[in-house]
């Protein structure tokens, strides 16, 4: 008896034991519990939503944040957190707020609190107040706030859609006013997070204030900034989710059963910034002239293996503010040879390569190396330079090093990669990259006032057709200029296990989002 007894605890304990050890991207407990396992492409060190890695993590990926304003894939505003909103004078707009939502907490979701978090997050971030133009926030009742602003901009609930908007409970931070957890209002609710491996856990909040029709009863959000750790850990089964692979991997993890490959095009871009302060980039026609150098087709289909597109101009076609009817200096080598030779940059002593000035043109060529394109293109590029008798050198530097020799002009050209949609409207990416304020634009010395003035008045009104039409001239300027030129559309590579289900993938977010209805099978 005594030993049927001792034989009967043996099995049970090796049964918890097999049941202990299973392992992978989708596990499953005798409980049922649906576990979704995403890889995101940053070092998550802190949640603190002022930070701009924690706030995408949090919003975009775990579901756990929400912001005032949404944004669809096609790049239409919607209620969020904010029932409505109304424009109120050139810098004062009124927003209505939701009275049936409650934070992880239990606490409501009101007026003050939305006060107290933006508050908060413009000391916190001081890019924010820039990328908002929000100077305070006025409590008009429990459910109204008004955003005062310290520029007439028609883009205000554009803004409030972007991550660093994200409105969090005080109980986010302890008693010394440090940030400890994020207490959200999401459809996911913290449940972990360890800051030495940035692995993140979430489950289901009861009370979310809408019905959401999903299976999953935990996301696991794994921080993977090596592009080669994400795309073993997709091949190994280790993630359902992964995103920005090594293009080099793309035909392995094809093949590879039980998962899936997807390429979606994106709000963002590959963009060269020519640095003006060089003598010879002075000359419109000579950075012309090293666009017609380089075969934007071969660029996206050889190159880049298909992932992106090519442009027709600033943005991609589907955004609504895109204007197509733009030159976009197709690749024609007799163009840019001829422009060349009428700058007077030719071979003057039969070495091969072009001169300035009595001097070989040595061009240097920078890129950072996060996104998997970058280097690809700019040694694309040194080749295609190659053949119309210029050299050139290529560094493709970590981000600090790139800020680095950005800040001491040593460069000729910068390869960058931007979305175009961090904010969903208009003006925001000429803004940030075309302006004669922005910092873009005084590193490589570039101001054209005419464009300025159209992209000020587009940001300032409020009039959705005639924002789109001041957008479009000012694009028309920016690739009459060619200061920075869109080089290729950016392609976002999704790696999905054939387990995940209902998972939809839209251009207009910041870098991806995990919708909370993605369920698992």
């Amino acid at each position: 008896m005594r030993f049927k007894r001792l034989l009967v605890y043996l099995v049970l304990g090796l049964s918890i034991v097999l049941l202990s050890g299973c392992s992978g991207a989708n596990t499953e407990t005798a409980s049922d519990e649906k576990v979704l396992t995403i890889a995101f492409p940053s070092t998550v060190t802190t949640l603190d939503v002022s930070n701009g890695d924690g706030a995408t993590m949090l919003k975009e990926v775990a579901g756990v944040i929400e912001t005032l304003v949404s944004v669809d894939s096609d790049f239409i505003l919607h209620p969020s957190l904010a029932k409505e909103w109304d424009r109120t004078g050139d810098t004062t707009w009124v927003f209505k707020l939701r009275d049936d939502v409650t934070f992880h907490d239990g606490t409501k979701f009101n007026a003050e609190a939305v006060k107290w978090c933006i508050d908060r997050s413009l000391f916190e971030n001081t890019s924010l107040a820039k990328t908002t133009g929000i100077t305070s926030v006025d409590v008009i009742d429990d459910y109204t706030v008004q955003f005062n602003t310290s520029v007439n901009t028609g883009d205000l609930p554009e803004a409030l859609t972007n991550v660093g908007t994200a409105i969090v409970a005080k109980s986010s931070l302890n008693d010394k006013g440090e940030f400890v957890s994020a207490v959200g209002t999401g459809y996911f609710q913290q449940d972990s997070f360890d800051v030495s491996s940035g692995r993140f856990e979430c489950v289901p909040y009861d009370n979310y204030w809408e019905e959401i029709d999903s299976n999953v009863t935990r996301r696991v959000i794994l921080s993977q900034s090596d592009s080669s750790t994400r795309s073993l850990s997709a091949q190994n089964g280790e993630v359902d989710i992964a995103t920005d692979v090594p293009f080099s991997d793309l035909e392995t993890l094809s093949d590879k059963d039980g998962i899936t490959v997807e390429k979606f095009n994106t709000a963002r871009t590959y963009f060269f910034s020519y640095n003006l302060n060089k003598d010879y980039l002075k000359d419109a026609n000579v950075r012309k002239a090293l666009i017609y150098a380089i075969n934007k087709e071969d660029i996206v289909n050889d190159v880049l293996l298909g992932v992106g597109s090519v442009p027709k101009g600033v943005f991609i076609e589907n955004m609504p503010w895109a204007n197509t009817d733009v030159d976009t200096y197709e690749y024609d080598v007799t163009k840019a040879t001829s422009l060349l030779d009428a700058a007077g940059i030719k071979d003057m002593d039969g070495d091969g390569y072009r001169d300035y000035n009595g001097q070989k043109l040595s061009m240097n060529i920078i890129t950072g190396s996060r996104r998997p394109g970058n280097s690809l293109i700019v040694q694309a590029v040194e080749g295609y330079f190659e053949n119309i008798g210029i050299e050139a050198s290529v560094e493709v530097l970590e981000g600090n090093a790139l800020t680095d020799v950005q800040k001491n002009g040593n460069f000729d050209m910068v390869l960058s990669s931007a979305a175009t949609g961090y904010v969903p409207s208009a003006s925001y990416y000429l803004s940030t990259y075309y302006q004669s304020g922005s910092n873009n634009a005084k590193q490589i010395n570039y101001s054209n006032v005419e464009l300025d003035k159209l992209v000020d008045a587009c940001k300032a009104t409020s009039d959705m057709e005639e924002k789109y039409s001041l957008s479009k001239q000012a694009q028309v300027l920016a690739q009459n200029d060619v200061a920075v030129y869109t080089i290729a559309n950016y392609g976002a590579v999704f790696v999905l296990s054939d387990d995940v289900e209902n998972f939809a993938y839209s251009a207009a977010v910041h870098d991806f989002i995990v919708p909370y209805e993605t369920s698992l099978k």
